[in-house]
């Protein structure tokens, strides 16, 4: 007789660490968008306090938006990370997208006339290709995430 349940889907070494790094960078950009907060509004208290209502409002305008940055960014890095780390299809071709943008823009900085120096490009490619090269070679990781179970 033949099992007709199918085996649940293991996530690769490499694409818990992937995961892993993304929800600690995740969780550290939301930090940092609360951190932004909490001082650019101290900042705009003290100056209104001071009695220059206008500018402490400014300020707290200015705070808000320079916080609402990291926020998002921090949220999607962390929804990303829950996407690779429970096998998502949407989280594999966003990988890929993501790490194919990463290498165009670093290999667009060799056309600026005022670039960083090359071994700073490389370095910026390095990790961008390798992770694109796991996610397109390795067969247990497309098993992981194109597998039915």
């Amino acid at each position: 007789m033949q099992n007709t349940m199918s085996e649940p889907r293991r996530r690769p070494l490499g694409v818990t660490i992937i995961a892993s790094l993304l929800g600690i960078e995740g969780i550290l950009e939301l930090l940092g968008g609360v951190l932004i907060l909490v001082g650019i509004f101290a900042i705009g208290r003290a100056v209104s306090g001071h009695g220059h209502t206008t500018t402490g409002n400014v300020v707290d305008v200015i705070g808000i938006v320079l916080a609402i940055i990291p926020l998002v960014v921090g949220l999607l890095t962390f929804i990303f990370a829950l996407g690779l780390w429970f096998l998502k299809r949407w989280a594999f071709w966003l990988t890929v997208i993501i790490e194919v943008i990463s290498l165009v823009r670093h290999g667009l900085e060799f056309t600026q006339p005022t670039h960083p120096p090359i071994a700073l490009i490389v370095a910026g490619m390095i990790i961008p290709a390798v992770v694109l090269i796991y996610f397109l070679v390795d067969p247990n990781v497309r098993n992981a995430f194109f597998k039915r179970g």
